[in-house]
């Protein structure tokens, strides 16, 4: 019958079901510890370097990775709602433009947790190419370096021009708090 589903299919489907059920389960535990998070990426990215340095290749996945990184960080420093792209002031929340407006808080274009969960997904993915020799390609990294570093320097500064132009910044942690005033009778 169309209907029914093999019984091999179905315990296929159960194992990989339950592979994905525990590896949500996995990160919903981390979620809420940003350092150990950040840490075990740190640790994943030194050692795919390690990795690269001891082998003397895969510099193209090296600069792939590095650009990759850059553009999330670059989306991780945006705003959700870019105020150069907003036309019309009366469409959604706008960021505030004086010290003494209404706490706003900054919403990012890419969330940390989705913007660690990438950096980790691409670095062990990275890891993995240096396993293979068809990504080994071999190139002068001393351009790929200093090509990198102008891109950077460039973005970074068009970022920075950006968040002063439009007086945001990224890192606000949390909304003022203002001291008591005790009541009096």
């Amino acid at each position: 019958m169309m209907g029914e589903e093999t019984p091999s299919r179905n315990v296929v489907y159960q194992f990989f079901f339950r592979i994905s059920q525990l590896y949500q389960l996995q990160l919903d535990r981390l979620t809420p510890h940003t350092r150990v998070r950040w840490g075990l990426a740190i640790v994943l990215v030194l050692l795919f370097l390690l990795r690269v340095f001891t082998k003397q290749g895969w510099y193209i996945v090296t600069y792939a990775l590095g650009i990759y990184h850059l553009n999330l960080f670059i989306a991780f420093l945006t705003p959700k709602i870019d105020p150069a792209l907003d036309l019309d002031d009366d469409q959604g929340p706008e960021l505030p433009t004086h010290a003494k407006e209404e706490f706003r808080p900054f919403i990012r274009r890419l969330p940390e947790f989705k913007f660690w969960y990438a950096v980790a997904k691409s670095t062990v993915i990275g890891i993995i190419c240096t396993f293979f020799d068809v990504f080994n390609v071999p190139v002068f990294w001393p351009i790929l370096v200093m090509y990198f570093i102008t891109l950077f320097c460039i973005t970074m500064k068009r970022q920075i021009k950006h968040m002063i132009k439009y007086r945001y910044l990224p890192f606000t942690h949390s909304k003022p708090r203002y001291q008591r005033v005790p009541e009096t009778q």
